[in-house]
Formats: C-alpha cells, structure tokens, sequence
C-alpha cells in the first residue's frame, strides 16, 4: 500500500551548502544530513537561526558522508533535544569525531576573536553552535552501517547505504517509505561505484541528485599529469623566492595532494623541499583514515614533511619563505590558511594554490574572481600573490558523470529533484535531462519548500519557499558588495594624479551618502 510522503528542502537548495532533507511518512520522520551552511554572510547567518523542524521528533538520521556542509549541524540537533540515532558508514564515523570537535573549537575560537574586534563595539555579541560536549553527545548515537546493509526502522520504513565514490565512506541513501523508493545521492564522485551484489539499482518513484558540477565538463587528468602541474608550481614559486600556500579540505583533499609529494618526492621529480601541514584537523583526520589509504603511513617517516601543531609553530612559518604551506580551510572561511593569506598575499614571489570547488561568496572565490584587496578577520589585504587553481583533485562527478549517474538509477516514474548546485550547475543538468526526453522536468527546489510526493506520480508543491530564499543563495549579498565597493573606492582613490583630487572625490562621495540619508529620513 502507497502512502503520501512529504520531503521539505532545509538546505542545499540553490547552494551547494547546508545540505539537509527532511523525510517524513509512515509516522516516521528522517532527516538526511545537517550540514552547514558556508559561502556569504547572509547565508551563514542560516546556521544561527532556529532550527526549521523540531529535533525531537526525528525519528533517525542518515549521515552520507563527514564533510562539514553535509555533518556540521548535527551536534545543534543534540543540543536541542534530539535522540534519534545517526547511521552512517564506518569510514564516515571514524572521521566525523575529530571533525566535529575541531569544528566547535573553531567556533569557539572565532566567537571570541569576532567578539572582540572594535567594529563590533555594541552589536549583539555571537555565540557558538554547539560545544564539545554536544559532539559527545552526537558520537554516543552514532550507529555504523555497512553498503548493501538494510535497517529496518520499523512501520515498513527501511533504508540501505550505496557506495558514492565521493570520499571514502561515503555513500548514498535508498529511503523506502510509505510504499515508495527513494534515492538521495549525497555527493556523487567520479568512476565507477561497487554496487551491491543481487539487488536492484534502478527504478525509484522520485531522485533527490546533486548538482554542483552540473555545468562543468572536465578533461580526464592522469594522475601523472597532475602531479607534474603540481611539481612545477611548487618550482616556480619557489624558484621566485614565495611561499606556495595550499588552502585545502582536511578530509581526503590534504591525504590526496601529500600521496602527490611522496610519489614526487620518491621519483626523484621534486627535490625534499619543506612541506608544513599546518592544519591540526587534517593530521587527525590522517591517522584516522591510515586503514582505509594504501600510503598514509609513510606521511609518518618524512622529515620533510612537518606536522606542525601548536599557534606559536604556526606563526613561526611566517617568518620563512620557500617552503609549501598545506593549511585549512579549503574555501578559506576560517583555520590557520587566513593568517598565513594576510602574511603572503602581499607579496609578489608567492602563490595561492586551489585545489577545489569555492562556494560563491566564500573568501576562496573572491581570491579566484580576481581581487585586488580583501578583507580578512579585520584586516584590508593587497592581493599581490599570483591565484592559480590545479585542477585534478575534485571529488565529484562532472556534468557527464552526473547525467549518467541518474540514467544509471532509471527508470525513475515520478521527480527528479536537483539540489546542491549554483544557479548554472542546476540549470545546465535539469537541461540536459530534459533534452533526453527520459525524465520529466526536474525540479529546482528552493530553501524551504516542501513538496508530496506520491509512488508512481509527479511531485506536488505543498508549501512555499522562505521569502528570501532568492536573496540567501546570490552569489554576493550587501557584506560582499561592500567588501567589493570598499576595495573600489579605494583604488580609485589612489589612482588620482593628486591629493586635491582625492580629497574632490571623497567629499563627492560623502555628500551622496548623506543626500542618501536625508531621503530616507524623509
């Protein structure tokens, strides 16, 4: 017998951040990821909001895998009450304790400092997510599911775990529900999955898929090839007399580029130049994945591979140069990356390398849009230092893999739902579906709809999205185009041929703001 079920989009809904689905049928409800929210300071501001359902009533919790836009929010939960168990792969659980922990430190760490700086002087102060002890209490409902394993959840409610190809330990959720079988992807990587022996992989009623590189077509890199674009960065900026800062995730993307310096390094391709993994979440989620890698290990037994702990060895990399510097985070939004950017982004000889996606708004993607000044817990910084990007290294599924990963899950009778995308990932593969004439239109949703879904049938919007949804997920919102206007005004300013036209220009300036605000008030 078929039943209505509903699902409502929380996060991940026109971002690629804050994943979190809610799922509810058959008296039971499940929520799929608590993820934070990152990219710009509106949309952040979503993580301090109250939560959008009640935690209590969730009945379990199904973690894809550890990364912090899918995980980072679950401690609020248990903050708030909640006791349903989280089922998630093994590998994701080892990873997700040191993860999290790190992740309330942080907090802790940036409530303090943001608290204290003076352009906050009267202004409500910030307070942290959750705390240790929330984590604690997260870890102690952790429950560990291997791929292919059913769990019964009780009123003919069951899901299993598929092998995602994302990270290790990821995975993606088939949910049956009242009658119907669902399929939430996760993040989907590139190749091919292991899929489970005797059961069926096709034929869902509706597929929640994300999209974050939904527009993106990559050449295949060999691993050859990277290595070697990764050799001759290091030499070039090297060679230049810089620093090479690598911003980089602490979750598989710092395991992946240190396996890249130990296969150089052993070739006899890159001489022992000084690398420092200056990120202490990144070394912990190293030795908690060494039984899952073939190499990491031998990270272990390099002297030139330093694992650099404490605040104090930190600062001190600043006074060196010719070295390569691996610290978190990857987007840039916080971690030890930020100080050692306000050190060398100045400078000429050195380099900023990326290795991964930047969500719009994130410090990451303003550093690759072209900056010329941006401001860092506090501080106005000159980009002088060149940006490259080395591709390569991503995780997920390009717009091909994505398209056949959901020819792969076909037949599909009711919706197809894209999430976990910007505007041209999202739109470029709901194009690309329709072309086929296979599916029906995808839907797009958006934060905080909610939609019945029903076996066999289309979708059915039930309730609308927030009213600011449109302005949460653009890609730069007022704290941006400040920034932006900011490091404008200035440069216009000193690109004036004397200070009597400076001074010209900036009484020009502030008389529009106070005719601004003299309209207002009127």
């Amino acid at each position: 017998m078929t039943e209505t079920t509903n699902i409502k989009f929380h996060g991940a809904a026109g971002t690629v951040t804050g994943s979190c689905f809610e799922i509810s049928g058959a008296g039971k409800t499940i929520l799929v990821d608590c993820g934070l929210f990152q990219g710009t300071r509106s949309l952040e501001r979503l993580n301090y909001e109250p939560l959008p359902f009640d935690p209590v009533k969730i009945d379990a919790i199904i973690l894809t895998h550890a990364h912090l836009d899918h995980s980072g929010k679950l401690p609020c939960l248990h903050a708030h009450g909640c006791k349903a168990p989280t089922y998630c792969s093994s590998p994701t659980a080892d990873i997700l304790k040191p993860l999290l922990l790190d992740s309330a430190k942080l907090q802790a760490a940036s409530v303090e400092r943001r608290n204290r700086r003076a352009d906050r002087a009267g202004l409500p102060p910030f307070i942290p997510l959750y705390s240790g002890s929330d984590v604690t209490k997260l870890m102690k409902s952790i429950e560990t599911v291997e791929y292919c394993e059913e769990v019964d959840l009780g009123n003919g409610v069951s899901f299993r775990l598929w092998d995602a190809r994302h990270i290790v330990g990821s995975a993606s959720a088939e949910i049956n529900i009242g009658g119907q079988r669902l399929m939430i992807s996760g993040d989907i990587g590139s190749g091919s999955a292991i899929n489970c022996a005797g059961l069926q992989l096709g034929g869902y009623d509706h597929i929640v898929c994300e999209a974050t590189y939904g527009a993106r077509e990559r050449e295949e890199t060999l691993i050859s090839e990277r290595r070697e674009a990764l050799a001759q960065f290091v030499e070039d900026t090297l060679k230049a007399g810089g620093n090479l800062l690598i911003p980089a995730f602490a979750v598989e993307r710092t395991q992946i580029i240190l396996e890249d310096f130990l296969a150089l390094f052993d070739s006899g391709r890159l001489s022992a130049v000084n690398v420092f993994l200056d990120a202490p979440l990144a070394q912990k989620v190293t030795m908690a994945v060494l039984k899952y890698r073939d190499n990491g290990a031998e990270l272990l037994k390099r002297t030139n591979i330093r694992f650099i702990q404490s605040v104090a060895e930190s600062k001190q990399l600043n006074r060196i140069t010719g070295a390569v510097i691996i610290a978190g985070s990857g987007m840039c939004e916080g971690g030890r990356i930020r100080h050692h950017l306000i050190r060398n982004l100045p400078k000429r000889q050195s380099r900023v390398l990326f290795t991964g996606f930047q969500v719009a708004g994130t410090l990451g993607s303003v550093l690759m849009d072209g900056a010329k000044l941006v401001r860092i817990s506090g501080n106005d910084v000159n980009v002088n230092a060149d940006i490259a990007v080395l591709h390569g290294y991503s995780n997920h599924a390009d717009r091909k893999g994505l398209a056949q990963w959901i020819k792969e899950h076909s037949p599909i009778s009711g919706t197809i739902f894209l999430v976990h995308g910007e505007e041209a990932g999202l739109h470029a593969l709901s194009k690309d579906l329709t072309a086929t004439g296979q599916y029906s239109q995808p839907v797009l949703p958006a934060l905080g709809e909610q939609w019945t879904l029903e076996a066999h049938q289309q979708a059915r919007l039930q309730s609308a999205a927030r009213s600011d949804a449109d302005q949460l997920i653009a890609p730069q919102d007022w704290t941006s185009r400040l920034a932006a206007l900011r490091s404008s005004v200035q440069q216009k300013v000193r690109a004036l041929p004397s200070d009597q036209d400076r001074e010209k220009m900036l009484k020009s300036l502030e008389r529009a703001l106070e005719s601004y605000q003299q309209e207002k008030l009127r």
